[in-house]
């Protein structure tokens, strides 16, 4: 019963990194529908596989093409998946011996499979197992080329090592490389008088490692995975990223203000905004994804919040109905994403180096229309989660070239040190002056 419950595991996670791979999706939201039938310690095996091999793609490839001595692609996929997860699992969990990773893949892929398939796997790990996959060696196979060993020992592709390149600190670019490919805990934001310690206090009390957030005064770091049976006794505590949080905290809103969400959905911002405007504030939250603000009303509903209101549009278009109603108007802008690849490492494989280009112009046309919807003294906030010149800095200041209305009170990207434990922002709060 223990060996067909292991497979049955290994299975699901080497299926679940196929699918992330090959119809570019999320993670998280493949997760959430997947592991239902699993108990907690399984589904913690399940997401350690598939986040670590995603997250380690390029490093685990390295020695799967080592061994094969050809092409990848002329692996079948779901042997390929195979391999990859017990790749990773033999080089970075310890949990398990090597050898016994290997016999346990080989009589997976037997049964699933066929008994050719099975040693197949078996030949690839065993070859593997045969070249000791350590940093060592794999530096002694690039010999001079230490840009290729970094891009291929962190995963970066090559287009976004060169951006990740010119903005890591000076001389130390490995730190960087080694900090952004470990996985952020989970983060939490409270409401209410003192909830803030008394999470975390509870949190410490069952095992996990908690502490206020660094900036955000409703925020949470956590060190070790926090699971919802541990939050679930306070009714006000949410997962959300400080970065996510500061998008809002920023924009200093007050009780009674009146505020427009654009690209709200799923919502974390919009319910942090409607805690801060209270009951005698509203919040105008709205998305061009359906399925999405669906989800969203659901989220509002669960939690009571009675001061939003849902709007189904397409942003890039001007609701003339809107014009100078707000008090503050929120973008989160479509954006590459890029600053979330610590919690959310497939975008690193879903991207391309033509996305922040692409997406800078989708977040143009959206953020001129938002122009319009602010009150004179009003606070625009523009926020991406991502670091790329285009996507932030570029776009303000072609902003402000055709909006001389508005004055920037604060812009800046929410990480400024590997140490910083939260996605990369740019957020930038306008004051409309004119």
């Amino acid at each position: 019963m223990r060996l067909r419950t292991e497979r049955n595991t290994r299975m699901t996670a080497s299926s679940l990194t196929r699918t992330v791979l090959d119809s570019s999706l999320f993670i998280n939201e493949l997760l959430n529908n997947s592991l239902s039938a699993f108990k907690y310690p399984q589904r913690r095996f399940i997401t350690e596989l598939v986040y670590g091999t995603v997250r380690n793609l390029k490093h685990v490839d390295f020695w799967i093409s080592l061994a094969f001595k050809k092409p990848l692609k002329r692996i079948d996929h779901t042997l390929l998946s195979l391999l990859r997860t017990s790749t990773y699992q033999m080089i970075f969990m310890s949990s398990r011996d090597p050898a016994l990773i290997v016999n346990e893949t080989t009589e997976l892929t037997k049964k699933v499979c066929s008994r050719k398939a099975s040693g197949f796997i078996n030949f690839i790990l065993r070859e593997i197992l045969r070249l000791d996959p350590t940093r060592e060696n794999m530096e002694e196979h690039f010999k001079d080329d230490k840009i290729a060993f970094l891009q291929t020992f962190y995963s970066q592709p090559e287009w976004l090592f060169k951006r990740l390149e010119k903005i890591a600190p000076e001389n130390s670019l490995e730190a960087y490389l080694e900090n952004i490919n470990k996985p952020l805990g989970i983060s939490l934001r409270v409401e209410g008088e003192g909830t803030r310690d008394m999470v975390i206090e509870s949190l410490i009390s069952k095992g996990a490692i908690a502490e206020p957030a660094k900036d955000c005064v409703y925020g949470i770091y956590t060190h070790k995975a926090v699971n919802y049976d541990m939050i679930e006794e306070f009714e006000n505590v949410y997962i959300q990223d400080e970065s996510s949080q500061l998008a809002v905290y920023e924009m200093d809103i007050q009780k009674g203000d009146h505020i427009l969400d654009l690209c709200a959905a799923p919502g974390g911002k919009t319910l942090f905004a409607s805690y801060l405007t209270g009951d005698s504030g509203s919040i105008t939250a709205v998305d061009v994804n359906r399925h999405k603000l669906e989800m969203l009303a659901e989220t509002a509903i669960k939690y009571k919040k009675k001061n939003i209101d849902i709007k189904l549009h397409d942003s890039t278009v001007l609701r003339p109905e809107w014009e100078n109603k707000f008090d503050k108007v929120l973008l989160d802008a479509p954006c590459s994403a890029l600053g979330t690849i610590r919690r959310h490492p497939e975008v690193k494989w879903l991207k391309n180096e033509k996305d922040p280009s692409k997406m800078a112009g989708l977040a143009s046309k959206i953020l001129d229309k938002s122009a319009n919807y602010v009150k004179k003294g009003g606070i625009l906030m523009f926020a991406v989660c991502t670091f790329t010149i285009e996507e932030t800095t570029d776009q303000i200041q072609n902003f402000l070239i055709k909006h001389p209305e508005y004055k920037v009170e604060i812009a800046y990207n929410t990480v400024s040190s590997i140490h910083d434990q939260r996605d990369t922002f740019f957020i930038c709060k306008m004051r409309r002056i004119i």
